[in-house]
């Protein structure tokens, strides 16, 4: 179905990007503290850095011959991986890292100092936080930078000489 779609490449990079967020939310976890978020917004913005890197290589790859419609499209599939990944990797962290967020009894990680607005969970609002920040945060980083970077990457060019779609005709 998606035929300009090198998924090597894509998936690659989207877990490139997962596993830098998921360092950070390594990080978040371990230490548990509201005051601490801040690490997993430096998270969000590896993910960023890691999708405007991979759109770039993608359009050099390419010879600079792309569309920047199929530029746009590959950079958001790309980021949509990454989103994936990162939640699927921060819900593995959480499994092995705190025996208690599936299991039954008491969670060992809950999150201190957080404030009474925070939602709250069997981790004290540590697992929504992280969720959260894996997928809103990446996505919406990764979305700006698939939408904005290709028409830059590509602006010296006038029109398009390729089918701006990536879908097969």
């Amino acid at each position: 179905m998606f035929k300009k779609i090198n998924w090597k490449f894509t998936v690659t990079a989207g877990a490139i990007a997962s596993l830098l967020f998921c360092i950070c939310a390594f990080i978040f976890i371990k230490l548990a503290d509201y005051t601490a978020s801040w690490i997993l917004y430096v998270g969000s913005l590896l993910f960023f850095f890691t999708i405007a890197i991979t759109t770039v290589k993608a359009s050099k790859i390419r010879g600079g011959d792309e569309s920047t419609g199929g530029l746009v499209f590959a950079s958001l599939v790309t980021t949509i991986v990454g989103v994936l990944l990162s939640v699927l990797f921060c819900f593995l962290l959480l499994m092995i890292m705190d025996s208690g967020f599936i299991l039954s009894g008491p969670s060992s990680k809950v999150l201190k100092d957080a404030p009474s607005t925070t939602i709250h969970s069997k981790t004290g609002g540590l697992a929504p936080e992280l969720f959260a920040a894996a997928t809103l945060l990446c996505f919406f980083n990764g979305a700006i930078v698939s939408v904005i970077l290709p028409f830059y990457v590509k602006r010296t060019q006038t029109k398009d000489d390729k089918d701006p779609t990536p879908f097969k005709h």
